[in-house]
């Protein structure tokens, strides 16, 4: 089978997205599948083999012209992209047009979990319960910054977090505790977008994730609980090892676990999600209660990542859950969507837009 990874791309997590690619890489079974590497630079320029092997092996490249394409003989795209213009529905609506098999959710269900606004306001109408937040809009932003402050405090309390609405990785958050924080912690999150969403900083937190494989029976992870010392930051997940992931059946008690558990799925299908999620979970300590906190269509596949371990836990190997995730490709989707049958692109169809 032909099989194009795709990875880098245009958004901050563009070097996770690298990482991810190396880790699948590694993991796929050359008997299995004849591996076209396709790069996608921090400028937008989609490179060829070479330049594409040497992105993925942390080379520099030379200059690039191309525009969306695939190589010939493409039978099933793996985007391992992370973040706005690749993880967003932009890609997955390309792919889709030309009815080429892929890994991971589709366009709209791609679309709604990236924004972490928009997903709150559809997981909220299903009653499923999500950290409060407010919502805050570059444009009022730069119209009246001590008016978007003032509204922003008296919504809030510190200390508060400060997120880009379309980012993940935990790339351009901040931990606000007073107002001159918060002020630059909005600034930052614009340089990653046009919207941002301030929320509580739970006291006395625990954090919870849980993987999803889609199927039939979909299979879902016990949950998993990060264990660290502050909060789980961009070099907590990918820079260092101090975050532990703990994964026993006696972490939490069997109905409140199950129950995590079926709202995570539940959440999965209000979003319109297939193929593969990790759903994430705060819990108050002292009253236990307990809200999402968000849903990550392709989560990190870095050799630290939670996604595979949790799927380890469960019973999934790396190189397995790849031929799973590949093989859900050809499925049709639970939304209704379907990539049909295993298309292969001809050299006149390479370049596509």
């Amino acid at each position: 089978m032909v099989l194009t990874l795709l990875f880098g791309g245009i958004s901050a997590e563009h070097e996770i997205s690298l990482r991810s690619a190396r880790a699948v890489r590694e993991q796929l079974d050359p008997k299995k599948y004849d591996v076209r590497l396709l790069g996608i630079t921090k400028g937008g320029g989609w490179l060829g083999a070479e330049d594409s092997a040497r992105l993925l092996d942390g080379k520099e490249v030379g200059p690039c012209s191309h525009g969306p394409y695939l190589p010939e003989g493409t039978q099933v795209v793996f985007p391992v992209l992370h973040g706005p213009m690749g993880e967003d529905g932009t890609i997955q609506g390309w792919l889709e047009l030309m009815n080429m098999p892929f890994v991971g959710s589709g366009c709209l269900g791609s679309a709604l979990a990236m924004d972490k606004s928009v997903a709150k306001h559809v997981l909220r109408s299903a009653n499923i319960p999500v950290l409060s937040w407010c919502d805050v809009s570059r444009a009022s932003w730069q119209q009246n910054r001590g008016e978007v402050l003032d509204e922003v405090e008296r919504e809030r309390t510190y200390p508060c977090f400060v997120k880009p609405t379309c980012l993940g990785s935990s790339v351009g958050i901040s931990r606000v505790e007073d107002r001159s924080q918060l002020h630059d912690a909005l600034e930052l999150a614009f340089k990653f977008g046009t919207d941002a969403l301030v929320e509580p900083a739970v006291a006395k937190m625990r954090e919870f994730e849980i993987a999803i494989l889609d199927g039939e029976p979909p299979l879902v992870s016990l949950p998993g609980e990060i264990v660290m010392d502050g909060w789980y930051d961009y070099d907590s997940k990918y820079q260092t090892d101090d975050a532990k992931l703990v994964i026993e059946d006696d972490l939490l008690p069997p109905r409140l676990a199950d129950g995590l558990r079926d709202l995570a799925l539940h959440a999965f299908r209000v979003l319109r999600l297939s193929g593969l999620a990790r759903v994430d979970f705060l819990m108050d300590k002292g009253t236990g209660r307990y809200v999402l906190n968000e849903v990550n269509t392709m989560p990190g596949f870095t050799s630290i990542s939670m996604y595979p371990k949790l799927m380890e836990k469960t019973g999934i190997g790396f190189s397995e859950l790849c031929d799973r995730l590949i093989d859900l490709a050809f499925v049709g989707r639970p939304d209704g969507e379907s990539h049909g049958a295993k298309p292969q692109v001809k050299e006149n169809e390479m370049v596509a837009g």
